[in-house]
């Protein structure tokens, strides 16, 4: 099992009560670049599946830098989902009220099938890159194109 949770960050307000993620995000180490990156996700469009928020590639700079400009909220809220290891970054500088909910993902249910006997991993073969069958928490939170790389 996995905990998700829906983020819904308003838009940085001059109060002070949110502010904009940023510039706070860009003092990050590079361990704390890859949690980010690997652990926030669109909300789920498909059952079963985990897209990531922002497309990686192997140099965690560029990567990270387009994952800036997708959680930008200077002007506009901007939504995602979130596993424990991101939150506890994010925790740092969001208040409780940004998590809009929590739900727990379990990772086996990727196992079951559909009702035409096909299963979700076969269902997103040809889409393997974003959208991963997961069948384990490691698999989930280190990406599979760079298991070597980013290790």
């Amino acid at each position: 099992m996995v905990r998700l949770y829906d983020y819904n960050v308003p838009a940085a307000d001059s109060d002070g009560d949110t502010p904009s993620l940023r510039p706070l995000l860009t003092a990050l180490n590079a361990d704390e670049r890859r949690v980010i990156l690997t652990g926030l996700f669109k909300p789920e469009r498909m059952p079963g599946t985990m897209e990531r928020l922002t497309t990686l590639v192997e140099d965690i700079d560029i990567s990270f830098d387009n994952a800036l400009i997708t959680l930008d909220n200077a002007t506009r809220v901007r939504r995602f989902v979130a596993i424990d290891e991101a939150k506890t970054i994010l925790d740092r500088w969001l208040p409780d009220s940004a998590i809009a909910g929590i739900r727990e993902w379990d990772v086996a249910r990727l196992l079951e099938p559909y009702g035409d006997g096909s299963f979700h991993g076969k269902l997103l073969k040809r889409t393997r890159k974003q959208l991963r069958s997961v069948s384990s928490r490691e698999a989930l939170t280190v990406p599979f194109l760079f298991r070597r790389s980013w290790s």
